[in-house]
């Protein structure tokens, strides 16, 4: 009963506090916040309050005039280390943090914070020097602090480096399953797939209802080319959560690279309810399309994409092949001069086709696009032959070809064969 009215009384106290959190954000807004007095215990509150509320701004405020104003409190000097640290001002960190040292050395949340602050600052042994310090003052709270160094690492996308802490905290205490999470994550960030798989599964051992776990397990799978076993873990990710729209785009790719070309457009569709103006899910519809020979389907869903987004790269080669495959060549030409030239386009994809265009029309401008087709598909023999008919035209193509490909006039084996081509 005692502890009992000792706990009420406390709590009592506890609210007492709450009158301070609109006078914190009338003091916010009126640029006044240096003109707040405090306590501890009323500084504890509000940071606990403005922490749970996500009010980051405020949040660093309070922590800087809480240290400020109380500058012998370990526990506000570490708050405010804390927030110097999220927003990577580490040096500042450090130095509050070893002059709090040397009025306290066995404080393992001091050594921790200088472990956090080092490691964002990519002192990296430092950094494992003072978080094993911090473990060894505080053992019970080993697991966690290894665990929160190695998400500093994954937002620093170190991967390698984080992975060795969270093998440390699930050496420490295995029954976290996020932790399971995390080491799939960077595994499958390394491209370890294997390992990466092993963790996905320890965690669905342990929590079989999380649609996004399935949902890289089925990734996975896809990416080693197990197609079977990837819709499968779609399919589970699918049924627990049907909104889950990234499952549904990786289920109409995967059907679509195994030419299930149907199920493919279907998925993408079901996707598109979702995210209606996603443009990779257009073109995904259009390529299906084309594969299946629905030309007038493939170049709606192509148009569709352009009205979107005039420059990409996928609709206008789309676009344009199926302008040359209708022998509406003028047409195809609209397109491929949005995107020949540009080293990320698909050449493989227009090659032939050019060829055929060139042959069947004989217009130049064919010929020119068809040679940087072969040039940036390493087609060097086929580069050189058509090279020579091209030669035999106005000078004003092979000026358009440098023009397309500028590294030709530096490319000592090409600017040779041109000059003996001429020879002849």
């Amino acid at each position: 009963m005692i502890d009992d009215l000792f706990n009420s009384q406390e709590e009592e106290e506890e609210e007492d506090f709450s009158h301070l959190i609109p006078a914190c954000e009338e003091a916010m807004t009126d640029g006044k916040m240096d003109s707040l007095r405090f306590s501890e215990e009323e500084y504890e509150f509000l940071l606990n309050n403005f922490i749970m509320e996500g009010n980051d701004n405020m949040v660093i405020e309070l922590a800087r005039l809480a240290y400020i104003q109380h500058p012998d409190s370990a526990d506000l000097v570490i708050r405010y280390a804390d927030v110097l640290i999220v927003r990577r001002e580490t040096e500042k960190a450090k130095e509050i943090l070893q002059n709090l040292l040397e009025r306290t050395s066995d404080n393992g949340d001091i050594y921790f914070l200088i472990g956090r602050a080092c490691l964002k600052s990519g002192e990296h042994e430092e950094a494992k020097e003072n978080i094993n310090k911090a473990v060894a003052l505080l053992p019970d709270e080993a697991a966690e602090m290894y665990h929160t160094a190695a998400q500093d690492y994954i937002d620093l996308a170190e991967f390698e480096r984080a992975l060795d802490y969270l093998i440390d905290s699930e050496a420490a205490d295995s029954s976290d399953t996020e932790l399971y999470n995390d080491i799939a994550f960077c595994y499958e960030r390394l491209n370890r797939f294997e390992e990466s798989l092993v963790y996905y599964e320890k965690y669905l051992d342990q929590d079989p209802f999380n649609d996004n776990v399935w949902f890289n397990v089925g990734t996975i799978h896809a990416r080693e080319l197990r197609f079977d076993k990837s819709l499968e873990a779609f399919d589970y990710a699918i049924a627990l959560n049907p909104e889950n729209s990234s499952v549904l785009y990786n289920k109409a790719i995967v059907y679509v690279n195994t030419e299930n070309f149907q199920k493919g457009i279907d998925t993408f569709t079901e996707f598109l309810k979702f995210e209606p103006d996603n443009i990779f899910a257009i073109v995904g519809i259009a390529e299906a399309l084309l594969a299946m020979d629905n030309l007038p389907e493939a170049a709606r869903y192509y148009q569709e994409a352009l009205n979107l987004e005039k420059a990409n790269q996928e609709a206008n080669s789309g676009r344009a092949l199926i302008s040359m495959l209708n022998h509406e060549h003028y047409s195809a030409l609209v397109y491929l001069r949005r995107v020949i030239g540009s080293e990320s386009v698909d050449y493989n994809f227009l090659s032939g086709q050019l060829l055929i265009e060139f042959k069947r029309t004989l217009l130049p401008e064919f010929l020119v696009y068809y040679l940087v087709a072969l040039y940036y598909t390493h087609s060097m023999d086929s580069f050189v032959a058509n090279l020579e008919i091209l030669l035999t035209m106005d000078e004003l193509w092979l000026k358009k070809l440098y023009e397309l490909v500028p590294k030709l006039k530096k490319d000592i084996a090409i600017t040779k064969k041109i000059s003996k081509l001429r020879e002849k």
